[in-house]
């Protein structure tokens, strides 16, 4: 009896043979390295921003500007 396909046969198929092996694992790491990456350059910016915001604070001119001015109509 005759098989229907020849996918027991044992030998590669000629399309399968010229593929390159590519190891799951290293693309895997490669990838969530990339991730790890994109969340240290956001925490980095971050922190870049606190820096300025606080700086810009710090400079701020926050003396209290009164109302009216003392003898005056409010």
């Amino acid at each position: 009896m005759p098989k229907a396909s020849n996918a027991e046969s044992g030998l590669p198929h000629p399309q399968d043979a010229c593929q390159l092996i590519v190891d799951k694992s290293e693309v895997r790491a490669a990838r969530s390295l990339s991730l790890w990456l994109w969340v240290a350059a956001g925490f980095l910016f971050l922190a870049l921003l606190w820096t300025a915001m606080f700086t810009a604070a710090r400079s701020a001119d926050t003396r209290a500007v009164p109302l009216a001015t003392p003898g005056g109509r409010p």
